[in-house]
């Protein structure tokens, strides 16, 4: 009878101890043990919630603090271990941004694009500076083409960049793999999305097509004349393509991504 009951006890405390090492353990970035893989997922499914709860024009702007307010004790833990990782030990090579609020955002839309009726892009936020040049830059690409790019994604925030590494985390073609989610979503912090200066906008056309929608590539807005027009003209307006083939910071080809940066002698008439 006693060896039963040391059976009965020992077992389930074996189950602790494992769980526990498997918890306290740093997290695998080639693939999260099973332990944080569950962690994970009821993270996922809290801040997708959460997000899905929000207005559409207040999704972009999601506070870390109140995602966070979302969790259980242990799940704040794990997640602030996850983000404390280095970017650059997962493959990330660009550089840190802001974890700050710019002061200075511009609010635009709601936007209906003209060739898909229904498709209605919600309220995006961009810093002044970069909405203005990019304003001038579409009056341009109008009178060239008769047609002119719309914002998909200006600024996020931290918070809700924090969710869509998560998101993409959980992907079944990354199989919580932080390396492989760190080649298509950056980190909080890290994403030129969360830069008040340097901010990123990813364009999408009238039609819908900015290579990151469901079933596209990038290859697609690739083949764009809109995009052609950019790789031409962009920088007279300040605005770089950030992610080519092949580029520096370890990070997927992203033909809708183009970055504002400006330059010394900024003239758009050039």
């Amino acid at each position: 009878m006693k060896k039963y009951s040391f059976i009965i006890i020992f077992f389930p405390l074996l189950a602790i101890a494992a769980v526990l090492f498997y918890y306290f353990a740093a997290p695998d970035t080639n693939r999260l043990n099973l332990v944080h893989i569950y962690l994970t997922d009821n993270i996922y499914e809290k801040w997708t919630d959460y997000i899905k709860s929000r207005p559409p024009e207040k999704k972009a702007i999601t506070d870390f603090d109140s995602l966070k307010a979302e969790l259980t004790f242990y799940e704040r833990i794990f997640i602030d271990k996850l983000f404390e990782i280095d970017p650059a030990d997962i493959g990330f090579k660009g550089p840190f941004f802001s974890l700050d609020k710019p002061a200075n955002l511009v609010e635009t839309g709601p936007t209906e694009l003209p060739g898909k009726k229904g498709h209605i892009l919600p309220k995006k936020y961009c810093p002044r500076h970069s909405f203005e040049d990019y304003e001038i830059m579409m009056q341009a690409m109008e009178k060239d083409l008769g047609r002119r790019l719309y914002i998909n994604s200006g600024y996020r925030s931290p918070g809700r960049q924090a969710y869509g590494f998560i998101d993409d985390l959980v992907m079944e073609r990354n199989d919580y793999s932080m390396k492989k989610a760190a080649r298509w979503v950056a980190m909080p912090g890290y994403s030129e999305h969360n830069s008040g200066l340097n901010n990123a906008i990813d364009f999408i056309n009238r039609d819908g097509i900015s290579g990151e929608e469901k079933g596209q590539r990038a290859e697609d807005f690739e083949a764009l004349p809109e995009y052609k027009w950019l790789s031409e003209n962009a920088h007279k307006y300040n605005f770089y393509l950030t992610y080519p083939r092949n580029n520096i910071y370890g990070v997927q080809f992203e033909s809708w991504h183009w970055h504002w940066e400006r330059q010394p002698s900024f003239n758009p008439e050039d």
